[in-house]
C-alpha cells in the first residue's frame, strides 16, 4: 500500500524550489518555549496508531519496510537538510542506512517534516518523490511526526515517537 500523501510530480517540484529556498531545521516548541533545533540524532523509540489497532495491522511506510522496522531506527538530521535513517539489524528486517534530504515547513500554521530518500549518487533536485509528516509536538529531547494514511475509507495515524 503506498502512502497517500507521496507528492505529485508537480507539487514535488514546488517542494524541491522550497527544500532549497525556504526549509528550516527548527520548529517553534507548542509550549512557547521557542525553537527547537531538530538536527542531531534522534531515535524512535515507539509506534502508535489512531484510527485503527496496531495489533494485526500491517502497512509499508515510506516506501520502504513495515513500521515495525522503524522502532529503534536513528535518524541523523544535519543543518544542510543532509541525512539518514538506518534501520536496525535486531529488527529483523532489510537493515542499513537509508539517505535523505529532509527540511521543515510550515502549512497552514503547522509545522511539516518533509524528507526524501536519494538513491546512491543522486541529487535532491533530481528526486521528484517525497514524504511529509507533521510535527505533532517538540520538545528538545522528544518529538512526535505523525503520519497520515488513507485506508479502508478512512484517514488514520501513525505517530512516530523520536527522542534524543
Amino acid at each position: 500500500m503506498k502512502n497517500k500523501h507521496i507528492v505529485s510530480v508537480t507539487v514535488s517540484l514546488l517542494v524541491v524550489l522550497l527544500f532549497t529556498a525556504c526549509s528550516t531545521s527548527k520548529v517553534a516548541a507548542p509550549d512557547g518555549s521557542g525553537n527547537v533545533n531538530l538536527k542531531g540524532t534522534w531515535t524512535v523509540q515507539d509506534v502508535s496508531f489512531e484510527g485503527i489497532s496496531k495489533n494485526g495491522f500491517k502497512v509499508t511506510v515510506f516506501d520502504d519496510a513495515p513500521y515495525s522496522c522503524f522502532i529503534g531506527s536513528q535518524w541523523n538530521l544535519i543543518a544542510s537538510g543532509n541525512g539518514s535513517y538506518t534501520i536496525p539489524s535486531s529488527t529483523g528486517c532489510a537493515a542499513g542506512e537509508r539517505t535523505i534530504f529532509w527540511g521543515v515547513q510550515t502549512e497552514n500554521g503547522t509545522p511539516v517534516f518533509l524528507f526524501k530518500k536519494l538513491p546512491p549518487g543522486a541529487k535532491p533536485q533530481k528526486i521528484t518523490d517525497g514524504f511529509k509528516m507533521t510535527v505533532k509536538s517538540v520538545t528538545a529531547n522528544s518529538m512526535v511526526l505523525q503520519d497520515d494514511i488513507y485506508f479502508e475509507g478512512k484517514t488514520i495515524y501513525i505517530n512516530y515517537h523520536f527522542s534524543r
